[in-house]
């Protein structure tokens, strides 16, 4: 009767091919998952300035969207006009955290010290009721990553010239193409 399993020379060269195989896939394991923080970031911002424009439409009333570009306390709420007090909700509708699957990304506004955009009843973009610089873009990157994927979102007004979207700033403009931020 002959015995049945691995010889240790088996398990050895094994894992020995396990460690090479995971040796050369590092890398490239944490390129991607440091590109998924980009794109995860960009799609839920882009989901917050949606929320707070669709709110705004949806009620008839303004509705602000407020972002916090701090990498590791940030992120960004949606208030939505409170009738009874005549200001904007204390409680946010909604809001996302970096720290919720982005936590290494940065974030950083357009205009430079812009926090918000503010929306009326119609969808559209209106001055900032405490006269600050409305967001037109926000860029999102990640340090981390040898060669990162940065996505912006750009803000503009239902009916535009250009629509509020998630774009690729490396994509060329010409010949159009959808991805592109131009």
């Amino acid at each position: 009767m002959s015995a049945r399993g691995f010889t240790l020379i088996e398990l050895l060269i094994a894992m020995a091919i396990f460690a090479f195989l995971m040796m050369l896939a590092g890398p490239m394991y944490a390129d991607f998952m440091g590109n998924t923080q980009i794109r995860n970031a960009a799609e839920n911002t882009l989901t917050g300035v949606r929320l707070a424009q669709t709110q705004a439409v949806r009620s008839n009333r303004p509705a602000k969207f407020v972002i916090d570009p701090t990498a590791t306390t940030g992120g960004w709420s949606v208030f939505p006009w409170d009738e009874n007090t005549v200001d904007y909700a204390l409680v946010a509708l909604d809001t996302y955290g970096w720290k919720e699957g982005a936590s290494r990304t940065t974030v950083t506004a357009l205009p430079a010290a812009a926090t918000q955009v503010t929306f009326d009843g119609l969808g559209r973009v209106v001055p900032n009721a405490d006269a600050t610089a409305s967001l037109t873009r926000i860029n999102v990157t990640n340090a981390s990553v040898s060669a990162p994927r940065d996505l912006s979102i750009l803000i503009s007004a239902v009916g535009g010239t250009t629509a509020t979207k998630l774009c690729d700033p490396a994509v060329p403009a010409l010949p159009p193409d959808p991805r592109s931020c131009s």
